[in-house]
This record gives C-alpha cells, sequence and structure tokens, in this order.
C-alpha cells in the first residue's frame, strides 16, 4: 500500500516456476477449472479469506514521531490490542498479513531495533495463538539507500534486504509454517515516470533493469530465508514481481522469473489487486489461474480492494457485498487467497478500506465481512488442531469427517463412509510432500504403524467413488502427534 491508501492494481507471484514467456489472461467464462493438488495448493486454501493489519507497523517516515514504537498508530491513529486480534479470528478471518517497514528503525549497520522487532514478535504471537495464518514482509523500504531495485542502488539493496532478512529469519526461526514470509512488497522505480506502469509492449530498458533487478533480489531473499535455519529451511515464502502487479507489467512479463528453492513446493505467488471492475477482476483470476493455479503453483492476493484510493464501504454496502462476494469466490475456486486490505481509514460519506475499527475493536461492515470471508473460505483441506492426548480430529467443513487415535507408536485413522466408494486411499505427509501410503483399504478406518514416539504427523483421506479418485470426497488434513 503506498502510504496511506494505495494508488495502483497490482499482483502477487509464486513458487517452484519460471516464467519465460508473456502470458495473457485469458476468460475462463466457459472452461472448466481443474486445479493441480498438492500440499502447498492445500496450505493456501486453507489460509482462506485474510486480513491486513495495514498503515501499522508498515508507516514509514514519519518525521514527527520521536518515540520509534508511535510509528505503529502514526498512519491508523491506534495501537494494536489482543482484543483486535481476536475479532478479526472471530469475525471468521483465517489469515492476518502484517506489514512492517525497517529503514526508519535500523542502526548505521543496518542492526533492527530490539525494542521495533520484539513489538512485532509480540503482535505475531497474539495473532498466531488465535491459531490464524499469519503473513509479514519488507514493507515501504523501497527507498534509495536501503532497497531500490536498480542495477545503480543494486549493491546498496542487496546488503540491505539480506541483512534484514537475516535477522527477521533469525527471530522467528522455530515458529511453525503458519507464519509465512513474503520478500519485498511493490518494489517498484519510486520517483520516477515507470513507478506505477510502463509501456509493456516496448519495454523501457529502465523497466527491463528493474525487473532483473527484482528478480535478483527475490533470489537473495529466499536464499537468506533458507540460510536461516531452523523452520525457515521449509518456511512458505510469498514471492512477488514489479509493484506485485499481477498482469503482463508484473508476475506475467516475460522478464519475471521464479527464484529456485532449495525445497518442493513452498513457494507462493503474490498479488495485489485493486478495482470494482467485474471484467478487470476475472481477467486477472483467470490470467494467474492459467499461469499459476493451473499448474500447481498457488497463489494468494496478500492486499484487494474495491479502488485503489479508497472506496465509500459504509455508503455502499449491497455494491460492495456484491463485488466482494463475486471476486473472493472467483478466486477460491481457482485456488487463490485473499486478503483484504484494511487501513483503519473511511467512514460514513469518507473513502478509505475500514472493515474493522481499530480503537474499539468492533467490525465497523459485518455484512460485507461475512459475505467476503464466506466467498473466499476453504474450498476442501484446511488446516487441523493437533493433540497428544490421544485424539486428533480435523476442524472445519471438509467432505469427509475423519480423525485419529494415536499410541506411542500407531495412528489409527478412521472416517464416514462414503456412498458409493468401493475404497480408499491414505495419504501420509513425508520428505516435502504427501504421499499415498495404502491405496486399497476396503473398511473405514486405517493404522499407520512403526512411527516415532513423540512426533506431530499428518494424513488425509480420499475415496474412489464412480470409477477414479476425486477430490470432492476426500478428508481435510488431519495431524496427531504420537504418544512419549
Amino acid at each position: 500500500m503506498k502510504n496511506i491508501i494505495r494508488k495502483t492494481i497490482a499482483i502477487l507471484t509464486a513458487a517452484v516456476l519460471t516464467v519465460t514467456a508473456a502470458v495473457v489472461p485469458v476468460s475462463a467464462a466457459n472452461e472448466t477449472v481443474k486445479l493441480t493438488s498438492n500440499e502447498a495448493m492445500t496450505f493456501v486454501d486453507a489460509m482462506g479469506a485474510g486480513w491486513n493489519l495495514g498503515n501499522a507497523f508498515d508507516a514509514a517516515n514519519c518525521t514527527w514521531v520521536s518515540n520509534e514504537l508511535d510509528y505503529e498508530k502514526a498512519w491508523c491513529g491506534a495501537k494494536t490490542t489482543k482484543e483486535l486480534i481476536k475479532t478479526v479470528k472471530d469475525a471468521g478471518f483465517r489469515t492476518i498479513r502484517v506489514p512492517v517497514s525497517y529503514h526508519d528503525h535500523v542502526d548505521s549497520s543496518l542492526n533492527i531495533s530490539k525494542a521495533w522487532l520484539a513489538r512485532v514478535k509480540e503482535v505475531i504471537d497474539w495473532c498466531l495463538a488465535e491459531d490464524l495464518y499469519v503473513i509479514t514482509n519488507v514493507h515501504h523500504d523501497v527507498l534509495k539507500g536501503y532497497y531500490y531495485p536498480s542495477s545503480a542502488e543494486y549493491k546498496t539493496s542487496s546488503v540491505y534486504m539480506k541483512k534484514i532478512w537475516q535477522q527477521i529469519s533469525a527471530e522467528f526461526k522455530d515458529y511453525g509454517e503458519k507464519l509465512i514470509f513474503e520478500t519485498i512488497n511493490e518494489p517498484r522505480l519510486v520517483g520516477t515516470d515507470l513507478e506505477w506502469w510502463y509501456n509493456t509492449n516496448s519495454v523501457p530498458k529502465e523497466a527491463a533493469d528493474s525487473l532483473d533487478c527484482i528478480n535478483k533480489l527475490n533470489q537473495e531473499c529466499v536464499d537468506t530465508i533458507r540460510a536461516a535455519g531452523g523452520n525457515n529451511k521449509t518456511r512458505y515464502i510469498l514471492v512477488g514481481g514489479y509493484d506485485t502487479d499481477g498482469t503482463d507489467k508484473g508476475i506475467l512479463s516475460s522478464y519475471f522469473k521464479m527464484p529456485t528453492d532449495t525445497v518442493k513446493n513452498r513457494l507462493i505467488a503474490d498479488v495485489h489487486f485493486y478495482g470494482i471492475g467485474e471484467s478487470a477482476g476475472h481477467k486477472t483470476l483467470d490470467g494467474l489461474y492459467k499461469a499459476f493455479t493451473s499448474k500447481g503453483v498457488p497463489v494468494v492476493l496478500t492486499e484487494y480492494g474495491l479502488n485503489s484510493d479508497g472506496y465509500k464501504y459504509f455508503d455502499n454496502t449491497d455494491a460492495a457485498v456484491n463485488r466482494m462476494t463475486d471476486f473472493a469466490s472467483y478466486a477460491r475456486a481457482r485456488g487463490m487467497s485473499v486478503v483484504f486490505w484494511d487501513n483503519n481509514a473511511g467512514s460514513k460519506g469518507v473513502k478509505g478500506h475500514k472493515l474493522i475499527d481499530r480503537a474499539t475493536a468492533k467490525v465497523v461492515c459485518p455484512e460485507i465481512v461475512k459475505a467476503f470471508t464466506t466467498a473466499n473460505k476453504p474450498a476442501l483441506a484446511s488446516d487441523t488442531k493437533t493433540s497428544s492426548a490421544g485424539t486428533s480430529s480435523s476442524t472445519g467443513t471438509s467432505y469427509i469427517k475423519a480423525k485419529a487415535s494415536v499410541t506411542k507408536n500407531t495412528v489409527k485413522l478412521s472416517w464416514d463412509k462414503v456412498s458409493g466408494a468401493t475404497k480408499y486411499a491414505v495419504y501420509m505427509y513425508k520428505n516435502g510432500k504427501y504421499t499415498c501410503i495404502a491405496s486399497k483399504v476396503s473398511a473405514n478406518s486405517y493404522t499407520v504403524k512403526k512411527l516415532t514416539a513423540g512426533t506431530k504427523y499428518k494424513f488425509f483421506v480420499r475415496a474412489y467413488v464412480n470409477g477414479k479418485w476425486t477430490k470432492t470426497s476426500q478428508s481435510k488434513v488431519t495431524a496427531a502427534t504420537t504418544k512419549k
């Protein structure tokens, strides 16, 4: 988001894939949507609809602030509270994005202020305690002297981004996979005529140079995170293109290249989109589907709103419900999660992007929130609540209800019978992916043996119906920890 209110349409990119040619978005009005199933796609599906803690920790260049911790309220007017985070969860959001700017909080050696990082960590801990997925990033740091995607500034940019991500990664290295890193927010040539747009039919040399620098910076960020060790070795990472745009200016550009990674299925396409038109929204999502989710590369739209410079949500509730329901459901059908940009601005007669009031921790547009979170809720697999007390059940809506009971070295899975099913397959997560460990199970239970005591395992079950294996007869991921 640019300062208080964003001024562009943008989109993100993702993983395990290199785009080497321009991709033209196509209409999917009459085509059958087919998604490739893998762990990353299941993970993003479970993220559901999200909400941005915008204009809080991403506030930047606030020269009027004397105490650095007051940056948090310099733009949005309120400090974050536990009550706010609980409201986000209770409202039906499953993901929260915590954008953070760091350049105002580093010393001459680029060491991040301990107080600033501790406050960021405190809020992230509150989010995780509510069982939310959390995205955090390096946000409004795209400035000369810090990071700036041009060859002239590349050496400085490389040093800055690596140093910042080394510290963030070290701070959170023991955090689980629900904490997701986002490399760079809206990298672009700030202060130039090319900042928000360039001619994609005849790419200016300055833009081509910037696109190349963004590729290299994304790669260095991914490498730095992986090298930090701990759970960072397999952490999910969001990667975007120029302006975090979703057209041939950004992630669909022939210049864009996905970083290489040391682990499979852990990169997610990062995208921003602001707009109210149905045609533009569908065209963007169709392009992302064709380039990414149809090929098993997940996409998260980490910023979304009805207009680039704000919208009168309070005055146009019905219109907002209709447009956001359409966009969110269209995205979900194509395997994408959407995160609303909330900047705590807007009121009756005033444009902004506020659905939840920060000061009161109250939902101020309940109809919109309900419609949006429902439309973009997980389509199939979801995260699970884990237990070592003897049982563990998957949560939320699923096609097959499954549960697990554990001993020291076994997990017994049981599930509801599926009408018409002649057999079942059991999948277990190991070596970075889900592998079928049994494909001719006739009963509605199966015991996995010879497991390690005190270890977390993840499974899902799929039914064979009408002569084929079908995702619509599949359980959500069920996690269970064997007894010690």
